[in-house]
């Protein structure tokens, strides 16, 4: 079982934050503007991948809305969230961003959507994306996680193919239960 460290200071968690939008401005993305619940800011759109990536700090942590398509004119909703807490334990976002045992940052992800819609559940949207063979059981310090392990900044165009597929699952998946599946 492979054994990954949480990230360990506020100034950490900083520049993993700076690294995780630089991946995107890195792989082309053109700056645009979106319109989420707090209002507009600037976003990130990557045509290729057809994702866009809004990334701004909140009281406890820093948001990473991420959607599917060019983002159209008015209110938009992520599909998914991979957040990063501002500092250790400011909070407990479905995403991990960890230092694996040669220093690299890395992201995986609890396979958890939020937006508390019914019907949607961490097991479902697992088995959405292949079931259990997408995920790997680590160690975090002195815990296990079972998760979605995306990629590794020292490979950022696997990381971004990564982010992607899983900004794209998790659309075509909320899509999936709003029309009734099971």
């Amino acid at each position: 079982m492979e054994t990954f460290e949480p990230l360990r200071t506020r100034a950490e968690h900083a520049r993993v934050h700076r690294g995780f939008t630089a991946l995107f401005r890195h792989a082309g993305a053109e700056s645009v503007k979106v319109r989420l619940q707090e209002g507009a800011m600037r976003s990130w759109y990557l045509p290729a991948h057809e994702i866009w990536l809004a990334a701004h700090e909140l009281p406890n942590r820093y948001r990473n809305a991420l959607g599917t398509g060019a983002p159209p004119r008015g209110v938009v909703w992520p599909s998914v969230q991979l957040n990063l807490p501002l500092e250790p334990g400011s909070s407990r976002p479905n995403a991990r961003f960890l230092r694996d045992s040669r220093g690299n940052y890395c992201i995986g992800h609890t396979g958890q959507l939020g937006g508390r819609v019914t019907g949607i559940s961490r097991q479902g949207f697992i088995d959405f994306l292949g079931g259990e063979t997408r995920t790997r059981e680590i160690a975090v310090g002195e815990n296990r996680e079972r998760l979605v392990m995306l990629g590794t900044f020292a490979k950022p165009s696997a990381l971004v193919e990564a982010i992607a597929e899983l900004a794209h699952a998790a659309h075509a998946y909320r899509g999936a239960i709003a029309s009734g599946l099971r």
